[in-house]
């Protein structure tokens, strides 16, 4: 380590997870992002020209790979990387996003207050006549010749101006389209016939959808009529395809009441990360950080690291052993002094799980940054010799955090989970069943809208907490939290990391 400035070092690594690690506060600049950006194997069947629905929960990636798509070098990449077939010629698509941000603070769409205020009582044909309207102003946007062409004459001329130069003021927008559906709708249908005939292809598609309204009740409305929308005209358009980011938790048949989510099943898929995939992403943004991460991580492993003439910049060796290595040297081989403690490249992962073996590419990065940061903060160099940056107890001590950061991003999406950390403080886990629903019983909601429960009924508040991988059902019927989730709900175990003293 002599050769390099430890400071330095952890500054960088401090800095592989921006704000808060989301979608959201990565950079603007395409040239960061896609240096920052890993493409996983399960992309592969996001291009596919069938796939329609992609699933994943709360930071899975989602707003990472949505906005990805909206960049044509981004879109090359993923396809060069994977060397994916099933668009045979990249030039010959248009991507276009019909609803979510791809840059922060990006003002395209209606605001969330307008849509709430406008389609307060509306009817399905009503959400219909929405979704035409945002996809249509976004379509005439464009600069494509062939979506300059004729078959958007078919649209009257005000509707069109304001469908481009005005498509965040609904209210001024939405009225001429409910008039005009039928004509809007034939003239899309001769779009897709120019499509065809030009051998081209339209992809449409759509992220934030939970940001539609303040309420999850709100939701089910507007996301079932854009499934139902797509599938109506799955077989009448041949060349319009449509590519829908969804949180998995929002696509549950009894929450959209929608007879039809079973025909989904075959263009849908979801996206889970396995723990090597995590380390290449771990290991990609450390050596795209800065020069001097770099030449310490090749001063490690000289054959870990591989330059690119691309976007990507640098990018990792997929080899497990070699991820085993490395963390080996950055921080330590073992938890303790030998192996009952644990190999820490099998910690790491095995206790940032939710109950259904999910790890989120946000709270692994975080346990790196956030140590890091911490002996930043407190000019803490004592005990890194040799190689290593951090150390065994700087990773247990960050669970804490993580797992309180979790908590936090999960209530952002659920605001209704607040409650629960006051009731559940002190619970040791694994529980009886029937405690865990008393508490559940026992636990003051908020009475504020959009903070309400989903169900007023214990027994499926565990349902969805279930579902959400916060507990799980063990063989002895006894309810059991991971270690991701217990410390932010203030939840206890025989065993578990003890609070670093602030």
């Amino acid at each position: 380590m002599s050769n390099f400035d430890r400071q330095k070092l952890l500054e960088l690594m401090s800095n592989i997870a921006p704000g808060n690690a989301t979608a959201e506060t990565e950079s603007n600049n395409d040239d960061v992002f896609l240096k920052n950006f890993l493409p996983i194997p399960n992309y592969r069947q996001v291009l596919e020209r069938d796939t329609l629905l992609i699933l994943g929960g709360k930071g899975a990636g989602k707003t990472e790979l949505f906005r990805l798509l909206a960049i044509p070098s981004g879109r090359r990449i993923l396809v060069e990387n994977l060397k994916i077939r099933a668009l045979d010629d990249l030039d010959k698509t248009t991507w276009i996003a019909s609803f979510g941000r791809t840059r922060q603070q990006e003002k395209t769409f209606p605001a969330q207050m307008n849509i709430e205020a406008q389609m307060q009582n509306a009817s399905n044909i009503d959400w219909c006549a929405f979704w035409i309207g945002l996809m249509l102003g976004r379509i005439l946007s464009q600069d494509q010749v062939i979506l300059k062409s004729d078959w958007s004459d078919e649209i009257p001329l005000e509707t069109r101006e304001l469908l481009i130069n005005k498509l965040p003021l609904l209210s001024a927008w939405f009225p001429l389209v409910c008039q005009n559906i039928e004509r809007i709708n034939y003239a899309l249908d001769l779009l897709d016939k120019k499509l065809i005939e030009s051998d081209e292809w339209l992809f449409i598609t759509y992220d934030e959808l939970d940001r539609l309204g303040s309420s999850y009740h709100q939701l089910a409305a507007p996301i079932r009529q854009l499934l139902a929308f797509w599938l109506d005209n799955w077989r009448r358009w041949e060349r319009i395809r449509p590519k829908i980011f969804l949180r998995t938790d929002l696509f549950r048949e009894d929450f959209l009441s929608f007879p039809d989510a079973s025909k989904l099943k075959a263009y849908q898929i979801n996206l889970e990360w396995k723990d090597s995939w995590l380390y290449q992403l771990l290991f990609k943004r450390l050596a795209n950080s800065g020069q001097e991460m770099a030449e310490y991580l090749r001063s490690i492993s000289p054959n870990f690291l591989k330059e690119t003439n691309t976007p990507l910049g640098i990018i990792i060796t997929s080899n497990e052993l070699s991820h085993e290595f490395m963390i080996g040297r950055i921080i330590s081989r073992f938890m303790g002094d030998n192996p009952r403690k644990g190999y820490t490249h099998l910690w790491i992962p095995n206790h940032l799980k939710d109950s259904g073996g999910r790890i989120y590419p946000r709270a692994f990065l975080k346990l790196f940054s956030l140590p890091a940061q911490r002996r930043i903060d407190e000019s803490d160099m004592q005990n890194l010799t040799g190689d290593t940056l951090l150390t065994p107890s700087d990773l247990q001590a960050a669970l804490v955090d993580i797992s309180e950061y979790r908590i936090g991003e999960l209530v952002d999406e659920y605001p209704w989970l607040e409650p629960l950390k006051n009731s559940l403080n002190g619970l040791k886990v694994p529980v009886e069943e029937g405690i865990f629903l008393d508490k559940l019983k026992n636990t003051t909601w908020s009475e504020e809208v959009g903070k309400q429960p989903p169900t007023s009924k214990s027994e499926e508040i565990m349902r969805y907490l279930l579902q959400l991988g916060i507990i799980e059902n063990r063989s002895d019927k006894r309810v059991n939290m991971p270690e991701i989730y217990m410390y932010g709900f203030g939840v206890k175990r025989p065993g578990g990391v003890k609070r670093r003293k602030r």
